[in-house]
């Protein structure tokens, strides 16, 4: 017999089931995700501005 679930949506976070008005289960998963999503925004940032700067001084080696 298959169970009949009550209309849900789930946490963008920890995948908790919540309701469909929400977002976030908690505070906390709302505070760890805009955490984790900085950080990930920041080495995304280091690692293109890294490969800019080796492709310059690839670029500068190789002129001269």
């Amino acid at each position: 017999m298959a169970l009949k679930l009550p209309e849900h949506s789930h946490c963008a976070y920890c995948g908790d089931p919540i309701p469909f008005d929400r977002a976030y289960c908690s505070e906390e998963c709302l505070e760890k995700h805009k955490r984790e999503t900085r950080r990930t925004n920041i080495r995304d940032i280091a690692f293109y501005v890294t490969v800019g700067v080796a492709l310059c001084v690839l670029a500068f080696r190789f002129m001269f």
